[in-house]
């Protein structure tokens, strides 16, 4: 699914808020901006990094909204496999034609039961954190301004 979030690489935006409430989900993500000047990093215990460029959430912001949504799954961007890859759109949020999630909702649980209704699944990928929705309705990508 194209977006204006498409101007940067995913990795680029980060999650500066995440409210799932009822059946509804808003991710509000800010871009990071990369410092011009090296810092080190001091980890703790002794452990120090030096050189790396510090990235602030300085840069644009967007708010991702889905409603009706019927299953979310968010982890740690490191920790996830491209097992359905080839079957999802290109983008910050994209749209998977297929996927064994998909499969999983629609065979093993008793979701299609209780919610009918034709289901997506959308992903959100950001730096730090990827969600996974299961919905009956594609989201809406829209600027925030004067946040």
């Amino acid at each position: 699914m194209k977006s204006e979030l498409d101007k940067e690489n995913y990795q680029k935006w980060l999650v500066d808020k995440c409210i799932y409430k009822g059946s509804t989900l808003t991710i509000e993500l800010v871009c990071g901006v990369t410092s011009d000047e090296k810092q080190d990093l001091d980890l703790g215990d002794g452990i120090e990094i030096k050189g790396v460029y510090a990235v602030e959430p300085k840069g644009e912001r967007f708010r991702v909204y889905f409603d009706d949504v019927v299953l979310l799954q968010a982890f740690d961007e490191c920790a996830h496999k491209t097992t359905d890859h080839q079957f999802r759109d290109e983008g910050v949020v994209g749209q998977y034609k297929s996927s064994t999630l998909l499969d999983y909702v629609r065979n093993e649980t008793l979701l299609m039961d209780i919610m009918p209704g034709e289901l997506m699944h959308f992903e959100v990928m950001t730096g730090d954190d990827w969600f996974h929705v299961i919905t009956r309705e594609a989201p809406v990508v829209s600027a925030v301004v004067n946040a």
